[in-house]
C-alpha cells in the first residue's frame, strides 16, 4: 500500500501508533503500516471500485529537511528493528549491516508488546505465503565456471527489462553475481528471473511471473544449468553467455552452492 492514500478508523490508527514520529521525509511509513495493522488484529482491504487521487507537482513547495543523510535507511532499518524479528537480518546482509543512527525505538517496541501482536513468520505464513524466502532457496550464492573464474552477471535495474546475463570476473561480494535458486526452478535475485525468451540463443533477466516455461532451470548432478534441451554455456569473458543445447562439455558446467541461504549472524554493537 502507499503511505498517504487509504483510509483507516481514527481509532484504529490512533491504537497502532500512527505513524512513526522517528522517521523521517517519506519512505518505510507504507510497510510499516502494513504489517502493524496485519499483526496487530486488522486487515488491509483493496476496494475494487474506489479511487484517489494523487498529484505530483512539477516540484516540492516546501523543502525536505532530515537531520541524517540517508532518511530512507534510517526509516527502514526502524521498522526492520521494530516489526521484522530474525528476518531484520536479511535486510541487514543487503545493506552490509550499515544500520547507522536509527534512533530510540522503546516507544515503538512498546506498542507492539501492549498490542500483543503476530510475530513476523506469522505475517509471512498468513498474509504473504507467495512470498519466495532466500532460506527455502534449493541452491545460493554465485554461479561460476568451471573453465575460468568467472561469474554470472546481471544487474537488476528495474529501467531494463532485457539484462542480458553475462560472464564477469568473480568477486565475491555477492550483489550482480549473488543468485538463488527457488524450489520452483527459478533462478532469481529479488523479483528478477533467469529467463531464456528475452533474446535468442542467450540468458536474460525478467520479472519473475511463477509460470514456469521460459523462466524455470533445473541445477542437474552433472553440474549443468538447464531450460528443457537448452544448456547455459560459457562464451568467453565479458561476454553475455549461450543457450545451447545440452553436450556436457566444461564449458556448460557450473559450480553453484546447493544449500538455502543464511545471512551471517548480526548483533548490534
Amino acid at each position: 500500500m502507499a503511505g498517504g492514500l487509504f483510509s483507516i478508523d481514527r481509532n484504529f490508527f490512533s491504537r497502532l501508533g500512527e505513524y512513526d514520529p522517528g522517521m523521517e521525509v517519506w519512505g518505510g511509513e507504507n510497510l510499516e503500516l502494513s504489517f502493524k495493522t496485519w499483526m496487530c488484529g486488522g486487515t488491509l482491504e483493496t476496494v475494487v471500485c474506489s479511487h484517489v487521487g494523487h498529484l505530483f507537482r512539477a516540484r516540492s513547495p516546501y523543502k525536505w529537511v532530515s537531520n541524517f543523510t540517508n532518511p530512507l535507511r534510517r526509516n527502514s532499518v526502524r521498522l526492520a528493528e521494530v516489526w521484522m524479528d530474525e528476518y531484520k537480518s536479511y535486510y541487514y546482509e543487503l545493506i552490509n549491516h550499515d544500520l547507522g543512527n536509527y534512533g530510540d525505538l522503546s516507544e515503538r517496541k512498546a506498542i507492539r508488546e501492549r498490542l500483543r501482536c503476530q510475530n513476523f513468520q506469522w505475517y509471512l505464513d498468513t498474509v504473504y505465503p507467495e512470498l519466495f524466502l532466500p532460506s527455502r532457496a534449493l541452491a545460493s550464492g554465485d554461479i561460476e565456471s568451471f573453465v575460468a573464474e568467472v561469474c554470472l552477471d546481471a544487474p537488476t535495474d528495474a529501467k531494463d527489462q532485457s539484462n542480458v546475463v553475462r560472464t564477469l570476473g568473480c568477486h565475491r561480494k555477492r550483489g550482480n553475481q549473488f543468485w538463488l535458486m527457488s524450489q520452483a526452478g527459478e533462478i532469481r535475485r529479488e523479483d528478477r528471473c533467469f529467463d531464456s525468451g528475452v533474446r535468442p540463443k542467450s540468458l536474460g533477466l525478467f520479472d519473475c511471473h511463477g509460470q514456469g516455461g521460459n523462466q524455470h532451470f533445473t541445477y542437474g548432478e552433472d553440474n549443468t544449468i538447464r531450460n528443457a534441451d537448452s544448456c547455459v554455456e560459457y562464451d568467453d569473458r565479458d561476454k553475455p553467455v549461450l543457450l545451447k543445447p545440452c553436450d556436457g562439455s566444461m564449458r556448460q558446467k557450473w559450480k553453484f552452492a546447493r544449500k538455502p541461504y543464511t545471512p551471517s549472524a548480526f548483533s548490534r554493537s
